[in-house]
Formats: structure tokens, C-alpha cells, sequence
């Protein structure tokens, strides 16, 4: 009897300690960031003659995700971030957004910084316009270059990333543009925030 409580002890803690260091290889994070380029989609112009004009890949960058490292060298980053250009008026809106699930393999150069190349899947793109007709994209594939510098006193990182993608014109209103070759480049370079925990 004491060998069986022995035995079970045992393995509960050999359990124990397994999970335990599976779990120390993920680590999830918030991101914020903001990132300028692209082509301009839409512009507001306004009564005293002030204009905003909104980029097909400019705008604030809000997500999450989680990074599984398989050694001090090599790590994947997988995230979901929700992408946004927007300019507003007293009368209406006009926006550029979509979603992005991106899956970057990273490797460390040093404890300070990593480098990554990756893809991303940007999906329900569309040009939200309360003037006119909403325009929508087809879904398209990102290629991502990544920069990361790791803070020492805080669990962080901050992310210099270009991304280069061109979106196709899927439909204007109700009518279909699928057939035609219309696209708007939706490149760009930024810094993005990642809260570690």
C-alpha cells in the first residue's frame, strides 16, 4: 500500500513539473501600435477647408497572440490584431479596417533582440463609408519582416515591423469587382507594443 502512494505520489509530481515547464515555453501578450503607409482610400473634406484622408495601411493596431519559444533561439509568434484608419465628422464617418492573424517565426541575435519573417491573413477588409457605398476587399496574404527589442526591467517588447500586402477591389455597394483588376497598395512601417504575461 505505501509503495502504490509512493508510486502515485511520484508520478503526480513528475505530472506536476511537465506541466509546469510546457507552460514556461508560451508566453501571451497584448499589442498596441500604430503604423504609417499605403495608398490614400478615402478623404474628408471639411467646411472650413480642412481635410483627413485615410491610408489602406495606416492606423492603429490593437490585438493579442502568443509566442511558444523551442529553444533560447527560436521562437514562433502567433496573433490576431484588428487594424484601423478612420476620419471623422460631425455627419458621417469613413474607416479602412480589417483583421489580421499573422504567424511569425523569430530568431534571437542576442537576450536584447530577435528578427522575424512571417506571413499574415488579412481578412474582412473593407472601406466603410457613411457618404457613399461601403467598398470591400478580396482577403489577402502579408509578408512581414520584424525587429524586436526586449525589455530588461519590464516583460515587453517593442517592434519595428514592415508589412507589404495589396488589396483587391471585391465589391463597390451591392456591385461585384471582382472581375476587374483594382487593387490599392496597403504597405507599411510602424512600431507596435507587446505587454507580456
Amino acid at each position: 500500500m505505501k509503495k502504490s502512494i509512493l508510486a502515485l505520489t511520484l508520478l503526480t509530481s513528475i505530472n506536476a513539473f511537465a506541466t509546469e515547464d510546457e507552460q514556461s515555453n508560451v508566453t501571451f501578450s497584448l499589442t498596441t501600435g500604430y503604423v504609417f503607409g499605403g495608398d490614400t482610400v478615402g478623404e474628408l473634406i471639411y467646411e472650413d477647408d480642412d481635410s483627413e484622408s485615410i491610408k489602406a495601411g495606416q492606423g492603429v493596431i490593437l490585438g493579442g497572440g502568443l509566442s511558444y519559444e523551442f529553444n533560447s533561439k527560436w521562437a514562433v509568434d502567433i496573433s490576431a490584431n484588428y487594424h484601423l484608419d478612420t476620419a471623422t465628422a460631425k455627419n458621417g464617418d469613413l474607416s479602412f479596417e480589417r483583421l489580421a492573424f499573422n504567424v511569425i517565426p523569430y530568431y534571437g541575435i542576442n537576450d536584447s533582440f530577435s528578427v522575424g519573417l512571417g506571413l499574415g491573413l488579412h481578412t474582412n477588409v473593407e472601406l466603410s463609408n457613411d457618404f457613399g457605398s461601403d467598398v470591400e476587399f478580396s482577403n489577402e496574404t502579408a509578408f512581414i519582416s520584424s525587429l524586436r527589442y526586449h525589455f530588461e526591467t519590464i516583460s515587453a517588447d517593442l517592434e519595428l515591423r514592415h508589412t507589404r500586402v495589396e488589396y483587391s477591389v471585391d465589391r463597390i455597394g451591392s456591385s461585384s469587382f471582382s472581375s476587374y483588376d483594382v487593387t490599392v497598395d496597403g504597405n507599411n512601417t510602424g512600431l507596435l507594443f507587446h505587454w507580456k504575461f
